[in-house]
């Protein structure tokens, strides 16, 4: 027999303790930095959860909400946003119990259960805020030495990740090994701690492991202790998670929590704490009974004898079903009753045909999916024969693009997918383009310069001192006329070398059966596959604004946080492509000779749509072009004024045009755009279904026509790609808006950057993980609605149902309740939702008169 060697048993031991952090890191998503950032559900491992249950989860963890708090539910009912009939509802969907029509006896009074939890939700004494279940011990037993502790990790993570070179580690060091080093010499900290940082264990591992032998707690104690630790400092751990996660060496949650646990026993040496103190024994209880002031309540608003022990023990029975998370839930339901009722596609009969014009269209515009696309949408249909289409604004190109500017590859696809060509943007006129690249690498070069100057320890005063004179002056010019300065930039800039023609090589990347297969798959799952205009534009989108860290969140989720330009120049190369076009038809896509396909650039703060390549316009088409730019033009005009009427800060009488140009061009504005706000609902149907309904850009819409999928695999790549990062969009959304401190990002003014991976709110803290509270509401007020997504598509069942079998993804999302499915097969059917036991029809969509009376048992009564 071969007795373990204690190497070994230390090897186990460390691998005990990764996997012990790594369980406690779950709790909180990686964070992507600012400059390609996305959203992403910041509790996207709850996923695992029912929507319920990670209600109650997240709560303990975060102390945060999923939902609204229960008294802005009432003012909400109070207010006719929320019905008494759709909280009916919500509750017989949630409580099985509740959709039973048994009569209860309560004294002499019958009611039904549904009944008694309607009162009880209306009149009850509202939950108390949630509260974090776990904490470190410092935070529970010495909130000054907690302080100290989040201040020095942050302090020392801003410097790391800021990438200054006095707070690296050595080359074959990581984040530990340069803690346990420099640390030591940090006289901020008492001499007892310094001492013990450098006696410390050189593996995070056993350092962790040390300080856990000291307190002498079991497993489930030691697990709940390292999670507080994570939990305590969320948004860095989300960044060290990423960075860890993308192949940073340096990085990794274990070395951050074996800094922050180390820390903390040696600043509560003499302390001696029993997990009982902590509350870690029983974190997770049953949920308690009904309390007499909720049973009093509910008797009283009920009519019944509260003094009755029989009275007393039925109410208490019927209370006991729904504990707080599951009333959140309810209310959550019927609160979304209401956003589904005013997005939801309507019935045939209903449709209204977008304008006049028949016969083929003066163009074919495709949009990224983005609600921001809607609008503009819209208003172009409305300004002349213009079809539009929705699709991901990556095109079905997932490429790295690498621009003829210089500078690294960008993967331009959704994170769920990995680039598989690289695309190189060059240009036939050699000359002309090593002149404007010298121009930007001399513009690269002093703003490196600047920046490291400005950045470092020693220089930034000399800095002021010797260039005040000349940015002072600049800088109030900026600030006082902010479009008149980028006139200005613009003029300077036509002086130097331009930028020459230029054009991709995904005709090269790629060879022609991958042209084929990205084309097909393409046109087939936006429905384009015949009726063919003389222009088809491939609209990417991006937002063009001045001093903004958040800049990516504006820019396209579908291509990583950057434009879709480039995906849109691919893709109109590869459908224009002939060789591409011959194998289409062989494949029952036949594409006219007269068709051209252009790429254009949407930018979402001012609504100009500008075509990408005008050098590639044929002589042919100019007239078509000519058109098309008056309709944009009408078009534009019309969305900038309707998007305006919404955003705070803007003058009366104020041009459209003018004011979302200076917007974009202010470097003090906080408002450029909404953004996203607002967005609640991702249809998948073809454009009929919505085409002429004003949706607020409140939707997601892709292009979709079964027919022109038949084997399914388009819808299969819709549901599982551009609707599962929509949901991403939707959760994070949701939770800066419900909450701002804990998921949000903080009010922009406050706002320091950290390098290229996140801001501060103020001088210290912890990173901001986020959107900013400008994205999501305006002083106090919130004008995102916090909602999940409200899916709706429009396709077969059979195709549905075999998705929901095979795509775990999707299957997960929707039984678990964390996006809502509704689907039909023809425009003429009803709307059915998907439940706990498959497809059912809902009561109609129409709208639910909003002087329906608040429920009383009178009322009740009379509409039993």
């Amino acid at each position: 027999m071969t007795l373990p060697s204690l190497h070994d048993s230390v090897l186990e031991q460390r691998a005990a303790i990764r996997g012990m952090v790594a369980a406690a890191a779950r709790a909180i998503s990686p964070h992507y930095p600012l400059e390609t950032f996305i959203a992403r559900n910041p509790v996207a491992d709850y996923e695992r959860l029912s929507f319920e249950d990670a209600i109650r989860a997240v709560a303990a963890d975060h102390g945060a909400g999923l939902t609204h708090p229960e008294p802005v539910f009432r003012q909400l009912l109070a207010a006719g946003r929320i019905t008494p009939d759709d909280l009916r509802r919500a509750i017989a969907f949630h409580v099985a119990e509740a959709r039973s029509p048994r009569i209860l006896c309560c004294g002499e009074t019958e009611v039904t259960v549904g009944e008694l939890l309607l009162i009880d939700l209306c009149h009850a004494p509202a939950d108390a805020s949630p509260r974090p279940a776990l904490q470190t011990p410092a935070a529970l037993r010495a909130p000054k030495a907690h302080a100290r502790i989040d201040e020095h990790i942050g302090r020392w993570l801003s410097a790391a990740f800021a990438e200054a070179s006095w707070a690296r580690g050595p080359e074959d060091g990581g984040l530990w090994e340069a803690w346990r080093r420099l640390a030591p010499l940090d006289l901020r900290l008492p001499r007892r701690v310094r001492s013990g940082i450098r006696w410390s264990a050189t593996h995070p591992e056993d350092a962790i492991a040390d300080v856990l032998s000291r307190w002498e707690w079991d497993d489930a104690t030691a697990t709940q202790y390292l999670r507080a630790h994570v939990l305590a400092q969320p948004g860095w751990t989300a960044a060290v998670r990423h960075a860890a996660m993308t192949g940073d060496e340096r990085m990794s949650v274990t070395a951050l929590v074996a800094m922050r646990v180390t820390l903390e026993s040696l600043l509560l040496a003499d302390r001696d704490l029993s997990p009982e103190e902590l509350g870690y024994v029983g974190a997770a209880q049953a949920p308690a009974a009904p309390g007499d002031d909720r049973i009093d309540a509910v008797g009283r608003a009920a009519g019944v004898d509260v003094t009755d022990p029989a009275v007393r023990q039925a109410l208490a029975r019927v209370l006991s079903l729904v504990d707080p998370a599951s009333r959140r839930a309810i209310w959550q339901e019927a609160y979304e009753r209401g956003v589904a009722r005013r997005l939801a596609p309507v019935v045939a009969p209903v449709l209204r045909p977008v304008g006049p014009a028949t016969g083929r269209p003066l163009a074919q515009a495709v949009f990224c999916i983005d609600p921001r696309s809607e609008g503009i949408r819209r208003h172009l249909e409305a300004a002349g024969h213009v079809e539009t289409l929705g699709f991901a604004g990556f095109f079905a190109v997932p490429i790295s693009f690498r621009s003829a500017a210089g500078g690294p590859a960008v993967a331009s696809c959704p994170v769920l997918l990995t680039p598989r060509r690289a695309v190189t943007e060059s240009s036939s006129d050699r000359e002309p383009l090593a002149r404007w690249q010298e121009r930007l690498a001399g513009g690269h070069a002093l703003r490196g310069t600047f920046g490291r100057v400005k950045e470092s320890t020693i220089t930034p005063f000399a800095l002021a001192e010797t260039a005040g004179w000349l940015m002072g002056p600049a800088m109030a010019a900026r600030t006082v006329s902010p479009t008149g300065w980028r006139a200005l930039a613009e003029r300077v800039g036509r002086l130097l070398p331009a930028k020459p023609a230029t054009r991709l090589d995904a005709d090269v990347a790629m060879d022609l059966d991958e042209r084929v297969l990205y084309a097909e798959a393409a046109l087939r799952m936006m429905g384009l596959v015949d009726g063919f205009a003389r222009l088809v534009v491939l609209a990417g989108h991006g937002a063009e604004v001045t001093n903004n860290p958040y800049a990516s969140a504006l820019q396209c989720g579908a291509c990583g946080g950057h434009e879709g330009a480039p995906n849109a120049r691919a893709a109109a190369l590869v459908f224009n492509d002939p060789p591409t076009r011959a194998r289409l038809a062989e494949r029952g896509i036949r594409i006219p000779d007269d068709t051209l396909f252009v790429a254009a650039q949407h930018d979402t703060v001012t609504d100009s749509v500008r075509l990408l390549e005008p050098w590639a316009i044929p002589a042919t088409h100019a007239d078509d072009v000519e058109r098309l730019d008056a309709v944009v033009g009408r078009a534009r005009a019309g969305h900038a004024a309707e998007r305006l009427a919404l955003l705070p800060g803007v003058a009366p009488g104020a041009d459209p045009l003018r004011e979302t140009a200076r917007r974009g061009a202010d470097w003090a504005e906080v408002y450029p755009e909404w953004g996203l706000a607002g967005n609640a609902a991702f249809i998948v149907g073809p454009r009929s279904i919505t085409a002429g309904h004003d949706l607020g850009r409140r939707a997601f819409l892709h292009s979709y026509d079964a027919d022109a999928d038949p084997d399914g695999s388009g819808l299969e790549t819709i549901l599982t790609a551009p609707m599962i990062v929509a949901q991403w969009i939707n959760a994070q959304y949701a939770a800066s808006a419900l909450s701002p401190d804990r998921f949000g990002a903080g009010p922009k003014p406050l706002h320091n950057v950290v390098g290229t991976v996140g801001v501060l709110s103020g001088y210290g803290g912890d990173l901001r993980i986020g959107l900013p509270w400008q994205s999501v509401g305006v002083g106090g007020e919130l004008v995102h609605e916090p909602v999940r997504l409200q899916v709706f598509v429009q396709a077969p069942f059979a195709r549905l149902n075999h998705l929901l079998e095979s795509a775990e993804v999707v299957r997960d999302l929707v039984v678990k309740e964390w996006i809502t499915l509704r689907a039909r097969e023809h425009d003429t059917d009803r709307w059915l939702r998907f439940g706990p036991y498959g497809w059912v029809e809902e009561p109609d969509l129409a709208p639910v008169p909003a002087d329906t009376p608040a429920p009383t048992l009178e009322n009740l009564e009379a509409s039993r």
